[in-house]
């Protein structure tokens, strides 16, 4: 598959397509142009014509190549090919992909390619076993971070971590949020340098054990358990420490901004509200000042942030290791 030389629109940190009226969607998208051709996948079910999922899934993507001059016919199988070929620009890959999979069901999801999920933070949800290996029956479980050992079980419903004084220099550290940026102050830096440390997962900034074990514990308490119950608490935990770090934002207000510490349930709904604000189903006006701040600082946005294992166990029967569901649970509520 290939592009066209022409210089593409500039691709930023949410540059997706927005979403079309049904007037601008014409009467049938999902037809290939006459005298081109998919090429064809074995096992793969075209797409019923008249639907209008894949009619508005096409409708995005076929806005986006025109923009982007993308030399493509738009379907399934044609999308799929191109952001698979490492050959093309990866902004144009992940453009597309986003376009595509915009409002998509899980059965027309395309995948993000290896190439391009892949990330330089261990903890990240695609490369980090823990998280991607993590089933209702764990025990035992544990996860080094920060120069020190993180235990987790499965216990009511979540991921259930702890860390044991002993292997920390004895130091003593409660099991909250307060007591994680407590333990990250202790030894006198800024909140700025304390959220560029977590950032850069940057052991050698923190010089105290109890430091490093409140900076263990808080980053797998997100990384594991929060993106448990709804992957994207981590994008939105990255997002207000890059506030934090530009002097915006203290931990002090971290303790509201980070829905998830008021309740999981709380947190969902922060999720679904920049889930909606991505589709287009709200506007970024409607969020708060606070959560409009904290929206624009996230880095570029996919269809599988907004997935969990939660919502997996719900629409998979607890398949928890199979494919990662493009959920839509908890994404209308306020």
């Amino acid at each position: 598959m290939t592009h066209s030389t022409a210089d593409p629109s500039p691709i930023g940190r949410h540059a997706i397509p927005k979403r079309l009226d049904a007037g601008d969607r014409g009467t049938d998208p999902v037809s290939a142009e006459p005298g081109l051709h998919p090429v064809p996948v074995r096992g793969l079910v075209a797409p019923v014509i008249g639907s209008r999922v894949i009619r508005r899934m096409k409708a995005d993507a076929t806005q986006y190549v025109k923009e982007q001059h993308i030399d493509i016919v738009v379907n399934k199988v044609n999308v799929m090919n191109y952001v698979n070929d490492a050959s093309n620009a990866d902004d144009l890959r992940k453009g597309l992909l986003a376009a595509w999979n915009l409002d998509a069901g899980s059965q027309w999801v395309i995948d993000t390619p290896a190439d391009l999920a892949a990330s330089t933070n261990p903890f990240h949800h695609s490369v980090f076993p823990a998280y991607q290996n993590f089933t209702t029956t764990s025990q035992g479980v544990s996860i080094t971070a920060f120069g020190g050992p993180i235990s987790a079980v499965y216990k009511r419903g979540a991921p259930k971590l702890g860390s044991r004084a002993p292997d920390w220099g004895k130091v003593k550290l409660g099991d909250t949020y307060a007591e994680y940026i407590r333990g990250l102050r202790s030894g006198g830096l800024t909140d700025s340098a304390i959220a560029t440390a977590l950032l850069d997962l940057d052991e050698s900034a923190l010089a105290s054990h109890l430091e490093k074990r409140a900076a263990a514990m808080l980053t797998v308490t997100v990384y594991l358990a929060e993106e448990w119950r709804k992957q994207g608490a981590a994008k939105i935990y990255r997002a207000i420490l890059r506030l934090i770090k530009g002097g915006t934002r203290t931990f002090d207000e971290f303790l509201d901004d980070f829905a998830f510490i008021g309740s999981a349930d709380l947190g969902r709904r922060q999720v679904g509200r920049f889930y909606d604000v991505w589709l287009g189903d709200l506007k970024p006006t409607d969020l708060g000042a606070d959560e409009r701040a904290i929206y624009d600082e996230q880095s570029e946005m996919e269809a599988e942030d907004y997935s969990s294992e939660e919502d997996m166990r719900t629409a998979d029967k607890k398949n928890l290791k199979g494919k990662r569901l493009y959920a839509q649970k908890h994404t209308t509520k306020k």
